[in-house]
């Protein structure tokens, strides 16, 4: 069983929880959105399978209870899965009409009293269907997520979770933890008061409604990409946002320049559970988005994201979410999504390029992730079989956020021929979900 790693609440999961207060239109749900193909399941099918998981699961039985200085884990009494499982039956036919309704599902918040949901979408007549699984961020993080959903539904059921291992530390005494804590505290708080890079201009004028909308590419090319600078897929994802933001500035009448961005680190150790709560960092990466040769696009932002990769970075974040008193968490917790910080939250959620790790039918995966309060949009790429997708959540008010994803698609193949990659084989287009979710707030 997956338990949980103290019955105490983090400091990271408490200050989730308390993302809303003082902002009644808040979202705090986090989540995916996946498409499948072929004849849609009935609820009582999808009761059955989330069932016979919760042995593995046992954070979708459990709330956060108490004080919020103290707040704890404890089993849900009374469970009824039933509560946490919905359809909706989509009026029209095929992908566009059920990814319409699943991104109507997360214009609300979540039902009164319940911390995840996850909603059955189909058709009204056709083939063709989804799941939309929402969680409150308290609960879970994006890799927590994925590996939750990888739990429920993949052919070889729950596999090992895509967490760092290399470089991993043994644990320091409790007090060199905190001394290690208060210096990164000090050093982000340094950093925060810093005039950063940002292209993007600002402070926005928000709506506080959410848009989705998303493009996908081949994964392989942009591992190919990368390798031909030394440098990762997610180094190449960010080279091409960097090529994204700088198409954006010029198609809206902005200068491009150098932008500071809020990336997501997942710090969870091997030996941590995978389903339980937050363990990610933010790091703000500066990425050359005034640089109008790709090459250099690349170049640059490898040089500019391999603190990413350092185990000592890592190890300062686990010193500091969970090595520190819940003062230093609280107090980084909102400069780490302040916009003076980082321009926006970009993120990464791997989810497997084995054949058994997603199913078979799959063909998409949309990963919701948290809009920050004042934050025009945030992009999260995630990757499965050989598919390489970027999903960006933005706020309806942010003129032309909608054209990201394609202006990402675009960038990734000013990279390819920038490197002389090989194009990928030929494949059927997929249209990609656009939209306004109609609810108030952020997500």
């Amino acid at each position: 069983m997956d338990a949980p790693p103290s019955r105490r609440a983090s400091a990271l999961d408490r200050a989730f929880l308390a993302l809303g207060d003082g902002a009644p239109d808040a979202l705090p749900d986090v989540g995916a959105i996946m498409y499948l193909d072929g004849p849609a399941p009935s609820l009582a099918d999808v009761r059955q399978v989330v069932l016979a998981a919760l042995p593995a699961l046992p954070v979708l039985t459990h709330e956060l209870h108490g004080p919020p200085a103290d707040v704890r884990w404890r089993p849900v009494a009374g469970f009824d899965v039933a509560r946490h499982l919905t359809e909706t039956v989509a009026d029209g036919t095929g992908r566009t009409a059920v990814l319409d309704a699943a991104r109507q599902r997360w214009a609300g918040p979540l039902p009164a009293g319940a911390a995840w949901e996850l909603c059955l979408l189909r058709p009204s007549s056709g083939e063709g269907w989804g799941l939309c699984y929402r969680v409150h961020h308290a609960w879970q993080d994006g890799m927590a997520i994925g590996h939750t959903l990888q739990t429920l539904f993949s052919p070889a059921g729950p596999g090992p979770s895509p967490r760092p291992a290399a470089g991993q530390q043994a644990a320091a005494p409790s007090v060199v933890r905190f001394v290690r804590a208060v210096v990164t505290s000090v050093a982000l708080y340094g950093g925060y008061l810093r005039r950063t890079p940002n292209g993007l201009g600002g402070p926005w004028s928000l709506s506080g409604r959410r848009r989705i909308s998303t493009a996908a590419t081949s994964l392989p090319v942009l591992r190919a990409v990368a390798r031909s600078a030394g440098g990762t897929v997610h180094d190449a994802y960010l080279a091409a946002l960097a090529g994204a933001v700088r198409a954006w500035c010029e198609e809206t009448g902005r200068t491009p320049a150098p932008l500071s961005v809020a990336v997501a680190l997942n710090v969870r150790r091997t030996d941590e559970p995978s389903t339980w709560g937050n363990r990610c960092f933010v790091r703000r990466v500066r990425l050359p988005c005034h640089e109008s040769d790709p090459s250099r696009r690349l170049t640059g932002t490898v040089a500019a994201a391999a603190p990413l990769k350092s185990p000592r970075v890592r190890q300062t974040a686990q010193d500091l979410l969970c090595g520190s008193s819940e003062w230093l968490v609280r107090f980084g917790f909102p400069r780490f999504l302040d916009p003076r910080y980082g321009s926006f939250v970009s993120s990464y959620v791997p989810c497997g390029e084995d054949g058994s790790a997603v199913p078979a039918r799959l063909t998409d995966i949309l990963p919701i992730t948290l809009l920050p309060p004042g934050h025009p949009f945030n992009i999260c790429l995630t990757t499965f079989r050989s598919t390489a997708q970027v999903a960006v959540v933005s706020d309806t008010a942010v003129t032309g956020a909608h054209r990201f994803p394609a202006l990402w698609q675009q960038a990734v193949e000013e990279l390819r021929e920038a490197t002389a990659v090989s194009p990928p084989a030929p494949r059927a287009p997929a249209d990609g979900l656009a939209g306004t979710a109609d609810g108030r707030g952020t997500a």
